[in-house]
């Protein structure tokens, strides 16, 4: 999944690159990098869900919630990206 999104960035600076004169390059990030945003997105994602169980706002627990299920995503799409 992460090798396809790096794909379609890469595709779009080629093709900016070659329509407007720029040079940009989408970089690949680390293992770290990847690990500290899934870490970090799980961090902010249970600060609004407990937020939301204290607040009478049920959008605000789905914003959690959907905080800390893309965190858990973006870790195991690292996982399986970096042992290939």
């Amino acid at each position: 999944m992460l090798d396809k999104m790096y794909m379609i960035m890469d595709a779009a600076c080629e093709w900016g690159n070659k329509n407007l004169g720029t040079s940009i390059r989408f970089p690949k990030p680390t293992k770290k990098s990847i690990v500290f945003s899934a870490f970090s997105s799980g961090i902010i994602g249970s600060a609004i869900l407990v937020y939301g169980f204290f607040s009478n706002h049920v959008w605000i627990l789905l914003l959690g919630s959907l905080g800390i299920i893309s965190s858990v995503f973006i870790y195991q799409q690292s996982v399986k990206t970096i042992s290939r």
